[in-house]
């Protein structure tokens, strides 16, 4: 796969005019791109999507035919006077993006189409060492994640255009990772190294939270030109903001980042529900307190999460006490949250999100009492694919904007 800018690109310059045609594609494409599969657009409904004059967009159209992009259905028989109406449709596997979720110890990856569908999955786990800034296990597991992600799918990685990273780390809107903190630097991705020998292709890097929210606004159940926010709560507390429809980076990438959680009474550190449901359950068993929990005791970590919701709903009385605890714990981040950015809705994101859905009515109750700005707080519905979503949305709108300048490959 080539990503080759063509001559004039904007990295050399490029004319307002070159400006406006890539600026007019992305938009033509998107809108296209935002018809069910199979199903073909006219000009006409292009023209109403993108508010752009009929030459402008047949124009458009012209050059994502030529490139590929785009197919065009033969002419129907016109129905009354003039030509008949011209009908385009995406061509869904002209190309791939690669979504990654690379967590602190272990990573995630998805290949998609242009529309979005996923074709392939895959992932690899490696042994994390926060006092080792050695990044060869990291790189290696990302290499796997990739390789057989498009052996699943049963794509060539020259057919791959972008790569989205999601990462538990600061990232600003150039990205770049903030210095100075060990964590943030260990987590960065070594992009050059994961993609040697690799056909050229471009990637780039986004904070995992802000993926999450990126994949609640084109694939979720909030106003996507809203304001929301999603608390990705897996290992470690973290949010992605949209305010209006707009993502929100901060000036170095931290929006978002819940390190002030230690100084919140009753909550106390950025630390999510994962470790903390087997931390107390850990305490509730070597406190020999009677429990179906010790069903997980032979868990490396102590019974998981999920373990322990699914114990509670089932009437267990240690693990209803540490739900009840979790819930309070998430009711004061939210509060804090709601006070500071006033969104219309949280969204609890995570592996654990299906686990708390019973829970979030609760939480929601609890923050009413707390907040004189009290949001709607629900659980998503993309479970553990929010980050891989996020990533694969991500990418889609870096190819939209850059389809002018990338070279289609068919093998």
């Amino acid at each position: 796969m080539n990503v080759n800018p063509r001559e004039g690109s904007l990295a050399a310059g490029a004319s307002s005019t070159t400006m406006l045609r890539r600026s007019n594609a992305r938009l033509i494409l998107d809108a296209i791109r935002r018809a069910p599969s199979g199903n073909t657009v006219t000009a006409n409904e292009l023209i109403g999507a993108t508010s752009l004059t009929r030459a402008t967009v047949l124009g458009v159209c012209d050059d994502l035919l030529r490139d590929g992009w785009i197919r065009e259905q033969p002419a129907l028989a016109a129905t009354g006077k003039g030509r008949p109406a011209r009908h385009f449709a995406l061509d869904d596997n002209a190309g791939y993006v690669l979504g990654i979720d690379a967590g602190y110890s272990h990573v995630r990856s998805v290949v998609a189409n242009l529309r979005g569908e996923v074709v392939g999955r895959g992932g690899a786990a490696f042994t994390a060492d926060i006092d080792n800034a050695d990044p060869a296990p990291r790189t290696a597991a990302l290499k796997l994640a990739i390789d057989s992600a498009l052996d699943d799918g049963g794509i060539a990685p020259s057919r791959v255009l972008t790569v989205c990273f999601g990462i538990p780390a600061p990232v600003s809107r150039h990205g770049t990772i903030p210095t100075g903190n060990p964590f943030w630097e260990r987590m960065a991705v070594d992009q050059e190294a994961v993609l040697a020998g690799r056909p050229q292709c471009t990637s780039f890097i986004e904070n995992d939270a802000n993926l999450a929210a990126l994949a609640e606004r084109y694939n979720g159940t909030v106003d996507p030109d809203g304001s929301f926010l999603v608390l990705l709560a897996g290992e470690r507390f973290g949010a992605g903001v949209i305010e209006d429809g707009h993502l929100l980076h901060g000036s170095l990438g931290g929006g978002g980042e819940m390190h002030y959680l230690d100084l919140v009474e009753g909550v106390g550190s950025p630390a999510a529900i994962a470790p903390l449901a087997r931390a107390w359950a850990a305490e509730a068993l070597a406190a020999g307190r009677a429990t179906t929990l010790s069903k997980g005791r032979s868990q490396k970590n102590g019974p998981s999460a999920e373990a322990v919701f699914a114990a509670a709903e089932a009437g267990d009385a240690v693990a209803i006490e540490i739900v009840d605890r979790l819930a309070e714990r998430l009711s004061r981040v939210i509060s804090t949250l709601a006070s500071l950015l006033n969104p219309e809705t949280v969204v609890i994101g995570g592996a654990v999100a299906p686990s708390i859905a019973r829970l979030a009515e609760q939480i929601e109750a609890k923050v009413a009492t707390t907040s004189h700005f009290p949001p709607r707080v629900v659980a998503s519905s993309l479970a553990g694919d929010i980050v891989l979503t996020g990533a694969v949305n991500a990418a889609l709108a870096r190819v939209s904007r850059d389809a002018l300048d990338i070279e289609l490959r068919r093998t």
